[in-house]
């Protein structure tokens, strides 16, 4: 898995591109929760859990930077996980990454827990909050005791005019970076099929989870991002 197609490489560009303009500050997004990961882990060895590890972002942003990290990743998408994989190989990572296709449940079962867990950009895609709290629960249970989660998706109530004028700003972000006006348009209509819930929403599905000190620590546009410990 050394080289990618032509498809491939097209498709790894157009999402990196897009999700830059979708998710403004995106990569202080990963500075960020980087710095919050090395705050709890020091220096030591560590093993981190990426929950939606496709396209390889969190590879790019903490595997060069991080040698005693290791990486386990999971994600539904063959494709963006060959991405991802080609991304190890290109920062010559790959000895220190293990990436597995499909859910969380692919994960064996073993008493070895996690260090940092991560799931970025991956909640507001589950319709269905008993899933959505399904899919906590399972990071919390892979994480050891007291160690840092990160969390990021996109957050609002639907209905409030507060999310539809952040939305008519991510909107007119897209229009800056030079996309068209149907496009834009279109975009308005499908991002309404995500799954938002508010701030609150969120952190209480946290708390059920069995996370604690949870803390909204980003926002940008209609994603944000919190932290919070097993």
């Amino acid at each position: 898995m050394r080289t990618l197609s032509t498809h491939l490489l097209e498709k790894a560009r157009t999402y990196e591109h897009s999700t830059r303009i979708s998710v403004p500050a995106y990569d202080t997004l990963f500075a960020v929760t980087q710095a919050y990961f090395r705050m709890h882990l020091g220096e030591q060895e560590a093993s981190l859990l990426v929950v939606g590890a496709g396209g390889g972002n969190e590879l790019s942003a903490w595997g060069p930077t991080n040698p005693k990290w290791m990486f386990t990743g999971v994600d539904p998408s063959e494709e963006m996980l060959q991405i991802a994989q080609h991304k190890a190989v290109q920062l010559d990572i790959e000895s220190r990454v293990q990436l597995l296709q499909g859910t969380i449940e692919r994960l064996p079962q073993s008493t070895l827990k996690f260090d940092a867990a991560s799931c970025i950009l991956v909640l507001h895609f589950i319709e269905d909050r008993q899933e959505k709290l399904h899919l906590l629960q399972n990071i919390h249970k892979q994480l050891k005791p007291g160690k840092p989660f990160v969390l990021a998706c996109a957050y609002g109530e639907r209905e409030s005019d507060e999310l539809q004028n952040r939305i008519k700003i991510w909107q007119s972000y897209f229009l800056e970076a030079g996309y068209t006006k149907e496009k834009v348009d279109s975009m308005g209509k499908g991002i309404m099929n995500i799954s938002f819930l508010s701030d609150q929403e969120i952190q209480q599905l946290l708390s059920e989870a069995g996370f604690q000190n949870i803390t909204r620590f980003f926002s940008s546009g209609l994603f944000a991002g919190w932290m919070s410990h097993a």
